[in-house]
């Protein structure tokens, strides 16, 4: 499928190039402490014998195992533990990607973008069967429809891979997880704008209400709920009926609050985001974690920060790079390689552009990140409150400037693995960082 990318222009402004630079040192922070996982097969094995009616289904029974796009810790193996557990009883597992708008709406989109993940049919031993096909299972209220992918549905059994943390433009009891998979992930396209449509009311009330009819009329018999810790490792994995799944949700949402990573600072002059993209947060960068807005006509979240550049879309994302509107500065070789129809199309179904617009757009990534500088509302580069980040789900390692660095030590918060230097480009203007 080839993409729809744009040509951007070569924009030169006077005197940028010489916008001073500040020396940056490099931190590694202290984050919330969730032991991880000890021996997954274990756990894996603890999971799937926590519904009775799975451990009872005929052999050769089709199983239906629903996987989303995002970049869970260890999702090859995750799926692949799944598949081999599920097989082992006699049973038939196929994968269905359960991911509602993403891939750009498209089944080989999808498809494409599972493989990404390390989810395909050679990897994982098992058949994918993507498609955006979906059964109306009836509406919750007039006009809104409950959407279940038709091979899922048609499957003996289904069973979900899901991961429970905070949504990114909302606060709720329930927000990422188990109810939003089936409510939005396996709803496909159709499923995502029924949500969306709405905006934050779709999401708190509406999400829940149609996962609960969805639950009601569709065989699913398991959910595999994971939490990652601060250091995006497995600290859970849990099997769940789902007759548990609103309540588990709301439990293990709480426990992934407590322990996400955030970035240590209340304000930002400058934020630098090496990485941007779907596999690190269904908005490019983490809302909460920029203090950007979730929704129009939000407050702006803490922490406070001036100017964001973005420097790159990770590969996983395959060109879809929503989320750029939060930035204020991108490279030209970024902009060029935007796939706008996945975009806009992701911006269409979850009725919120804001986040597909583009930013300037300037010709190397050393002179995005001198924008950034120039417009960061502190023109003494000594006392620049600078920061430069892997992605906004990387935030232990940290690149920061002397004012942050003296504001860290003196809350006991770091250790330095680099002393301060200048940031290192290549000839062609590209950041060349240790993060």
């Amino acid at each position: 499928m080839s993409l729809c990318t744009p040509t951007f222009p070569e924009v030169h402004i006077p005197g940028l190039s010489d916008q001073p630079i500040p020396r940056f040192t490099g931190v590694a922070v202290r984050q919330p402490e969730l032991a991880p996982v000890a021996d997954l097969d274990s756990a894996l094995d603890k999971a799937l014998a926590a519904s009775a009616p799975l451990a009872g289904l005929p052999p050769k029974t089709r199983v239906a195992v629903a996987v989303g796009s995002r970049g869970i810790a260890r999702l090859p193996e995750l799926v692949r533990g799944v598949i081999d557990r599920l097989r082992g009883r006699g049973l038939s597992p196929f994968i269905v990607p359960a991911m509602g708008s993403h891939g750009g709406g498209t089944a080989e989109g999808q498809t494409a973008l599972l493989a990404k993940l390390g989810v395909s049919e050679e990897a994982m031993g098992a058949p994918v069967v993507s498609s955006m096909e979906t059964v109306n299972l009836g509406e919750v209220e007039p006009q809104v429809d409950c959407h279940i992918d038709r091979a899922a549905l048609d499957s003996g059994a289904v069973v979900l891979i899901a991961r429970v943390k905070a949504h990114t433009n909302f606060e709720a009891d329930i927000e990422s997880g188990l109810c939003k998979m089936v409510a939005v992930g396996l709803g496909k396209a159709a499923g995502a704008r029924n949500v969306h449509v709405y905006g934050r009311r779709g999401l708190t009330e509406l999400m829940p209400r149609i996962a609960a009819q969805t639950l009601a009329k569709a065989n699913v018999l398991l959910g595999l709920a994971v939490v990652e810790n601060s250091a995006h490792e497995l600290a859970v994995v849990e099997g769940v009926p789902p007759g548990a799944f609103f309540e588990t949700d709301r439990r293990l949402l709480a426990l992934s609050k407590a322990h996400a990573p955030s970035l240590p600072f209340a304000q930002l002059d400058l934020l630098v985001v090496e990485y941007l993209g779907k596999d690190v947060s269904g908005t490019g960068m983490d809302n909460k974690v920029i203090g950007r807005e979730g929704f129009r006509g939000d407050p702006m979240r803490p922490p406070f920060i001036n100017a964001v550049t973005a420097l790159r879309v990770t590969g996983a994302s395959r060109g879809n790079g929503i989320g750029v509107g939060n930035a204020d500065f991108i490279p030209r070789e970024t902009a060029d390689g935007l796939d706008l129809a996945a975009m806009y199309f992701n911006g269409l179904t979850s009725a919120c552009m804001t986040r597909t617009r583009i930013p300037a757009v300037l010709p190397t990534e050393r002179l995005a990140i001198q924008g950034g500088l120039r417009v960061c509302w502190q023109p003494e580069i000594e006392r620049v409150r600078a920061c430069v980040i892997k992605s906004t789900s990387a935030l232990t390692r940290l690149l920061v400037t002397a004012p942050l660095l003296a504001e860290l030590e003196a809350r006991g918060a770091c250790t330095v693995w680099q002393e301060a230097s200048p940031l290192s480009f290549s000839a062609d203007g590209r950041l060349a960082s240790s993060l």
